[in-house]
Parts: C-alpha cells; structure tokens; sequence
C-alpha cells in the first residue's frame, strides 16, 4: 500500500487494526537491507508522501512528507546554498536498490550520518518537528519550526532511529545549515595506527575546522584524511595549521568537488571494496582500544578489510564469508564488547540478521524501557514487527 495523503495512512493502519494484520513501515523499501527483517502481513510505503510542504531559505527551515528522496532534498537546498550537516548516506550501493529512490523518510528513520556526524551532529539534532500516525489510527504532532517549539518530552527525537516500529511519519521538519562556500582534503601517508590515532586525536583537539578524519586504504597505501570547510580565507589559515600540527608532507590535495567526491566514497562505504557475500559491520568503541579490536578480529573474527572514522571512534569493516554464522557473530560481537564497544551489522543475509540481529543485544534496562515506548504509541505491536529486537 502507498497513500499519497496523510489521511489515507491513517486508514490503511485503522484497516490493519481491525483485520488484526501488522505492517512493514517503509520509505521506498531501499534500506530493506538494514536491520533485521519484518515478518508482516502487508506493506506500508509512505514513498508516496512526496510533497515539500513549505521551504524557508531565510529561517533555515524545512518541512517535507517522508516520501521525498534525497536527491530531490539535497538539490533543493542546494540552490539557495543550504546542506544537511550530518551528511547522510545512502548506503544503496550495499544492498544493490536504486539512489534516486532513497527518501528522507527513511534517512531519519534509520538515523544515518555520515563523517561529518561527529562535528555537527546527528540526523536527531536536526529534526524540529514531526506528524504522524500512531498504532491505533489516530494523527498526532510533535515539536514544530523552531527548537522553542519543544516543550516536555522531545517525541520528534524519539521518532529518529525508530525504523518505523513507533509510528508512520507523515511529515518532517528540518533545520538547515548555511552550506561552507570551500573545502579542501589533505591526505597524509599513514604510520603506525596506535600513533596515527593519537596525533588524529590531538588535531581534532586543536582549534582546527576539521569536519572529517579517517585512516584508510587507498591505492597509494594506508593514508590519513582530514576534511577542512568554510570561508576561502579561514580555509587556507586552517589548512596551514593542520599542515604544521601533523609534520608530515602532504601526499595529496583535494579541493572543492575532489573533496566532495572523495568524502561521497567515505560516506558509502566504498572502501571495504566489499565482496556480495561478505559481511559488513560499524563498529563504535573508544578510540583507545580501537588497534586492540582490530588486531583481535584479524586473529579470531575473521576481519578482512577496515577503515577508521571519527578519528578512530567508529570502525567499519568486513568479515569474511565463512564468517556468516551464529557462532562467529556472537564472537565477533563478544571481541568488540571486550573492548568496550559494540557491533552492529549493517549487511548480513536475511537468516542471519533474523536469528543473531542486526543490532547488538540492549542491555536489560534499555530493552525494558523500549518495550514501553512501542506499547505507548504502538499498543498492538502492528508497526514493523521484529525490525530492532531479535524474537
């Protein structure tokens, strides 16, 4: 089912109530891939809901039905030199869908940042305002166009990483940012990565307009990149300082649209180089145990190929096919958990995901918490049944 009017969502979920049927809560259906699979009678596509309601450039503002994708989003705001600052991916290429169908709707339901998330914020530090309907048919608004609009608990938040297990959204809005007129990259050839993380540690420390930092493999070997932006001024002034602060020469430069392109690879991916039946993990852990984890996981998970973001903070990286059983998740999941961290699987087959999870397990104080939002606002327990938490 895809309504094209928020008042025929809410008569496809009072349908479902009555005829006792769940339902698969979806965008365009091009992240299917990413969280554990729904067993559901029907699927709701809210993909129709493709309308920009109102756009103002002037207040940074935006309010717009789940169903408009991306590209449309990003090149809106484009033309009056706006961006999203959290740099969400797409990740389509991971699980073969098609771009041009990626909708917001889904971005924020699944809470996607990209390298920048960790100096501007996440997807939910963006969201001012919510519609929706609930699990018993009825529409509900939360926040508005402004953050003074939140006022008690701050439900438009609780929407973002929900995956469509507390509500359909019918209509988002958004706060923008000015888009920085320059961007330059600077790569550096990489050293040891204990020492690598620590030096990356220290410029993110310093007062320099670094808005991405990542150790990775290129084919000029392993190489560290940082991402400055702003002012065209204020960019070469920051581009100096780094320069000094990491005494190393300078492998290569980036600037402007190689920038852009260089960070689009970053942000989906595209260095695991990932083979189709591989598996494809984030994992978040303190930086100071990230060479310990990926020393371990060469030995005993079966890690194949890694690159480092948020200066060392998130790892994403490969285990090999033979890996793909419940046995050598929960191992890997165990190696990240002794080093203070934790494991989710972003690609998986669907069995896999369905027994061992996409997500690391909650811990018995957050499981119970969650159980009770769902129940508040989805007392049935019709919205995409099994998405989070493994049965």
């Amino acid at each position: 089912m895809r309504p094209t009017k928020p008042e025929d969502v809410a008569s496809v979920v009072k349908d479902a109530i009555l005829n006792g049927h769940k339902l698969d809560i979806r965008g365009n259906g091009t992240r299917t891939g990413y969280g554990n699979p729904v067993k559901a009678d029907a699927t709701l596509e809210l993909g129709g809901l493709d309308q920009i309601e109102f756009y103002e450039p002037e207040e940074l503002v935006i309010r717009l039905g789940p169903g408009v994708t991306m590209q449309t989003l990003r090149a809106t705001i484009a033309a009056r030199g706006q961006y999203l600052p959290f740099e969400p991916p797409f990740w389509t290429g991971l699980y073969g869908t098609d771009p041009a169908r990626a909708t917001i709707g889904g971005t924020m339901a699944s809470a996607l940042s990209g390298p920048r998330r960790l100096f501007t914020g996440a997807a939910r530090d963006y969201i001012l305002g919510i519609q929706g309907v609930n699990g018993q048919g009825e529409h509900f608004v939360a926040g508005g166009r402004t953050v003074k609009n939140v006022t008690g608990y701050d439900v438009s938040k609780l929407m973002i990483g929900s995956f469509g297990t507390i509500a359909a959204l019918t209509s988002l809005t958004l706060k923008l940012w000015p888009a920085p007129p320059r961007e330059q990259t600077l790569l550096f050839d990489a050293t040891d990565l204990d020492a690598d993380l620590v030096r990356t540690a220290e410029i993110l420390r310093a007062p320099i307009a670094v808005s991405g930092a990542v150790r990775l493999e290129t084919p000029q070997g392993w190489q560290l990149a940082f991402r400055i932006e702003g002012m065209q001024e204020g960019v070469a002034e920051h581009v100096a300082e780094l320069t000094r602060r990491i005494d190393r020469p300078v492998a290569a430069t980036l600037d402007d649209k190689d920038s852009a392109a260089f960070w689009t690879t970053i942000r989906e991916l595209e260095p695991l180089s990932a083979a189709p039946d591989e598996l494809i993990w984030r994992i978040n852990l303190p930086v100071s145990q990230a060479r310990g984890f990926i020393d371990v996981a060469r030995q005993r998970g079966g890690l194949s190929r890694c690159f480092t973001d948020w200066g060392g903070a998130e790892i994403f990286c490969t285990t090999k096919p033979d890996t793909a059983t419940d046995d050598a998740v929960s191992r890997f999941r165990a190696l990240a958990k002794a080093c203070g961290g934790h494991a989710t699987l972003i690609r998986a087959p669907d069995a896999l995901r369905r027994s061992q999870g996409a997500f690391p397990p909650a811990s018995d104080a957050v499981a119970a918490l969650s159980t009770r939002v769902r129940a508040a606002f989805d007392p049935m327990g019709l919205f995409s049944p099994g998405r989070m938490t493994v049965a």
